[in-house]
């Protein structure tokens, strides 16, 4: 099936799966044909359709517990139960049970197809893997403390170009969730803090069109912010038509070697989260994110093999396949990838 088919099926399917907001739908097709960075990120339930077939040598590499959705803009910031200031994968709405590869080929296609790369697309995906090799040897979060200046840079450069969160509310749309939404979102505010609004956004790349509530208010004279999003099964499932309906959500999310955000929870089939300013995704589409390089992709691929060894047992055999690869065998296959979706893209264009 070509691109055209499969949005149209793809998106009958997420019908049949929550309330979509027709709206945000619309919204998402029409960012899809900005640039092909872009409809990546849209597209994950095509990805999931086609690699196989595209790299089927490296299908057969063991299976983890994987992110699914693995891009350059999947990585931010939260704070732990301890108050530590986190980063790394912050979206683990595609989660699924794949070869470790797949979430390597995902993200050094992603970078491959920003519009600009702080270093060369093969010295990008030699990045990617001496960060997951080391964090296969040392599984670790990534704390934002001094002994990584470059991250402390990082973070507090995005965070003074982010928008405050008081201004990005302004997005809302003042709304009534339905009752068990709001449930959801009252028990998981401070107790004494008061709901000034309850509103729903269209927000996200490949989450447009899902339902996403708000309930804005304020606690100790601050701003007290939670939203819940609708999670549906990952495009994994859809692509294989295997319906299990499991979710690895919170299982990822919680891994043995992350250090989670304890605002996070999945229930009643949404994902809830804290929103606030040391809370976000880190966009890099600004130069200076882009201007860290190597260290920032050897951070990604770092935490994607903290992600993977969430399940025990798994290094052994993570390693010894990789072992057995060419030394450019992420390089060649985000090349080749990057050339579907490319082809994709321009068919969505010429659609559009």
């Amino acid at each position: 099936m070509g691109i055209i088919d499969d949005v149209a099926d793809y998106e009958a399917w997420l019908r049949t799966q929550c309330a979509v907001v027709e709206g945000g739908l619309k919204t998402k097709h029409k960012r899809m044909a900005k640039n092909s960075l872009m409809f990546f990120r849209a597209t994950c339930f095509r990805f999931a359709r086609q690699l196989a077939s595209i790299v089927p040598d490296l299908a057969e590499a063991p299976a983890v517990i994987s992110v699914g959705d693995a891009h350059i803009e999947n990585f931010g910031t939260w704070r732990d139960g301890e108050g530590r200031l986190v980063w790394g994968v912050n979206d683990f709405d595609e989660a699924a049970r794949l070869p470790y590869t797949f979430d390597l080929i995902r993200l050094a296609t992603s970078a491959r197809l920003a519009d600009t790369l702080p270093i060369s697309a093969g010295d990008c995906a030699k990045a990617i893997l001496k960060g997951y090799g080391a964090g296969l040897r040392n599984p670790a979060p990534c704390f934002v403390t001094e002994d990584a200046p470059w991250m402390v840079r990082l973070v507090a450069k995005a965070s003074m170009k982010a928008l405050p969160l008081s201004h990005d509310l302004e997005d809302l749309k003042p709304t009534t969730p339905p009752e068990e939404v709001k449930r959801l979102l009252l028990a998981r505010l401070p107790e004494g803090a008061s709901v000034e609004l309850f509103g729903a956004w269209q927000k996200g790349g490949g989450s447009l069109g899902r339902p996403r509530f708000v309930a804005a208010g304020t606690w100790t004279c601050g701003p007290a912010v939670r939203e819940a999003k609708a999670l549906v099964p990952s495009a994994w499932e859809w692509a294989s038509g295997a319906g299990t309906g499991e979710t690895l959500f919170k299982q990822l999310a919680e891994g043995r070697y992350r250090s989670p955000d304890p605002f996070l929870d999945v229930a009643e089939g949404y994902v809830v989260r804290r929103l606030a300013n040391d809370s976000f995704k880190i966009d890099l589409s600004h130069t200076t994110a882009r201007a860290y390089g190597a260290s920032l992709f050897r951070a990604m691929g770092a935490d994607l093999a903290a992600v993977h060894l969430g399940e025990s047992g798994q290094g052994t055999d993570i390693r010894a396949h990789l072992d057995a690869q060419r030394e450019d065998w992420l390089h060649r296959a985000a090349q080749r990838v990057a050339s579907y979706v490319e082809r994709d893209f321009a068919d969505w264009v010429e659609a559009y």
